[in-house]
């Protein structure tokens, strides 16, 4: 992806069939790849953040296309260009996952709890869903995060799952193999 033109784009819409295929076919008409997105239906409304990649006239076309396209398919977006991301080798990947009965602040704690260690949050799910059993709203909360190389694994895994306890947490926290 070097001297590759990147933007990233936040958008909303109502939900509908065909939704997806309409802006990644004002995309890809544009002249544009799409390197990186996550697309989503929460309640009636359809989310999505996305980074396209092309040339530097090709992205200049989409930041005009886009946001005079939009309105006509009911979309709110926002658009910035972006940088390649430096690899950090100097750090280690986990997967996080914590299911719990859900509470108000809940995703709060659990994302102060890696700021205060200076551990990068690369990515973060939530979602609540009805126990079947119980009937009772179950939050669950996935991360990935990026440990420095210098982090005591032990240490912070110990004081991770000390922290899930405390908040009664059923968690996992696994290394990601490459």
């Amino acid at each position: 992806m070097q001297n590759q033109n990147l933007l990233v784009i936040s958008a909303i819409a109502p939900n509908r069939p065909g939704i997806a295929n309409e802006i990644t076919d004002i995309i890809t008409n544009c002249g544009c790849n799409i390197q990186e997105s996550k697309m989503k239906t929460m309640g009636n409304t359809f989310s999505l953040v996305l980074m396209a990649s092309g040339e530097w006239n090709s992205i200049a076309k989409l930041e005009h296309v886009l946001p005079t396209k939009a309105p006509s398919i009911g979309m709110t977006t926002m658009l910035r260009r972006a940088e390649p991301r430096e690899m950090d080798q100097a750090s280690l990947p986990y997967r996080v996952k914590m299911i719990a009965p859900d509470d108000q602040g809940i995703t709060k704690e659990i994302t102060a709890f890696f700021a205060e260690r200076c551990i990068e949050i690369e990515q973060m799910s939530c979602d609540t869903y009805l126990s079947r059993r119980t009937n009772t709203a179950i939050g669950e909360v996935k991360l990935t995060v990026s440990i420095p190389t210098e982090t005591n694994i032990s240490t912070l895994r110990e004081n991770f799952y000390d922290f899930c306890k405390a908040q009664n947490l059923d968690a996992s926290f696994e290394p990601i193999a490459n």
